[in-house]
């Protein structure tokens, strides 16, 4: 029978080919070894009110808030109380009564007396006067309330101004800020708020400049505007307003997509906040209060559309399973997205030693994404193996520090 064993050589043995096979796997070894050590571990307990990470919810609470806000430098500012308004209020309490009591024959000294309170509260407004004044004829009535409304364009337009100005630049920053804050990126939420504010003062001259083409185009010059057209006109102008406000974070990102997505649905929430302005106001009785309540739901509804658009058309993303902002949804707008520990990177990591200023970017190629390990701070990892450059697929799980993502994206 044969001898089968394998016989080596103490010369064998201390050849050159053997102590480099030997020091090959040793550093393989030693480097399999680092991975495992630099693989820094995720807390695992789930951080409570992660919910207000969602896009939809964060957008909304963070318009509302821009809405109180301009309400309230509003306020201080002492907004011009809308003559035009008020003397519909009072013209339609007068009727009531003149056409209540002349339907059970009273007499005129009756209905002056029962009208008189009104005619209290109207005396100083213009429109309301020329109506109540008996001496004067329809015609003279006519013409004297247009002068009336021509003497009351600038002062409407310095109203307007200030009024869809402030509010504007509060929502316009609130919303451009929203995602810093959440991130706790202050420093980007103070450059970013800055920006919005800027933006949001533009679109409120431009809407008051087309308030007042608005009024002419929808009512004639001569008469008060109705119910209706009050309620179109505010439809209008927040609509306009809604373009520029909420369209802030595409133009700081300068990514079309963001700005388009951003268009569309602040038109949406002001053309729906707008709606609701002008009954809002009405059902609530108190002036100041119902501006709050109205001015706050615009804000809120641009908010939430613009989570709600940006939902639905998405086609990338990454989101937060597990750190420090749980829950939060990046949409990869930007090519590359560059995730790190610098304010400015596109995704924010902050408060983690194992982050580098520019950790790791996702590519997008083709119709697909990669993932790139920069190389700074300890390494990025894909379903816990670490890479330099792979191809992203639904469902990874992407750890950069003591944050871990899953990436998805639309089927095409």
């Amino acid at each position: 029978m044969p001898d089968d064993k394998l016989q080596i050589s103490w010369d064998d043995l201390s050849s050159k080919q053997v102590n480099d096979k030997l020091r090959e796997q040793q550093a393989v070894a030693g480097t399999a070894a680092h991975y495992e050590a630099t693989q820094v571990a995720v807390p695992k307990a789930a951080r409570r009110f992660s919910f207000l990470h969602n896009t939809v919810i964060y957008l909304s609470l963070f318009g509302a808030f821009g809405g109180m806000l301009g309400w309230a430098f509003g306020e201080v500012l002492h907004y011009r109380p809308d003559p035009q308004r008020q003397a519909q209020a009072l013209i339609a309490q007068y009727e009531e009564i003149v056409t209540n009591e002349t339907k059970i024959q009273s007499s005129p000294k009756v209905i002056q007396d029962r009208t008189r309170s009104i005619r209290i509260a109207g005396k100083d407004n213009p429109y309301f006067g020329i109506y109540v004044d008996n001496t004067l004829s329809d015609e003279e009535k006519t013409a004297r309330t247009k002068l009336q409304l021509d003497s009351d364009r600038a002062k409407d337009f310095i109203a307007s101004m200030l009024f869809f100005g402030v509010s504007g630049v509060m929502i316009a920053a609130a919303l451009a800020m929203a995602d810093s804050v959440v991130e706790r990126n202050y420093s980007g939420a103070l450059v970013y708020g800055s920006i919005g504010a800027v933006v949001g003062l533009v679109g409120g001259v431009v809407v008051a400049l087309v308030v007042s083409r608005v009024q002419e185009e929808m009512a004639p010059a001569d008469a008060l505007q109705t119910f209706n057209t009050r309620m179109l006109t505010q439809a209008i102008c927040w609509g306009v307003l809604g373009l520029f406000f909420a369209a802030t974070p595409g133009l700081i990102l300068r990514n079309f997509k963001r700005l388009l997505i951003g268009a569309i649905g602040g038109a949406i929430g002001g053309v729906i906040g707008g709606l609701l302005f002008v009954p809002v106001e009405q059902a609530m009785g108190n002036e100041h209060l119902s501006r709050l309540v109205a001015i706050t739901c615009v804000g809120f509804v641009a908010g939430l559309a613009c989570g709600v658009i940006e939902n639905v058309v998405k086609t990338g993303w990454l989101k937060v399973e597990a750190g420090l902002i749980a829950g939060k949804q990046f949409v990869l707008y930007r090519n590359p997205t560059f995730i790190g520990a610098h304010p400015m990177s596109h995704i924010y990591l902050f408060n983690d030693s194992h982050v580098g200023r520019r950790h790791a970017a996702v590519h997008r190629v083709g119709n697909g994404h990669e993932i790139e390990d920069l190389p700074l701070g300890t390494r990025t990892y894909v379903n816990s193996k670490p890479v330099t450059r792979q191809r992203l697929k639904s469902g990874d799980q992407i750890q950069v520090g003591a944050t871990v993502f899953v990436f998805q994206e639309k089927t095409k």
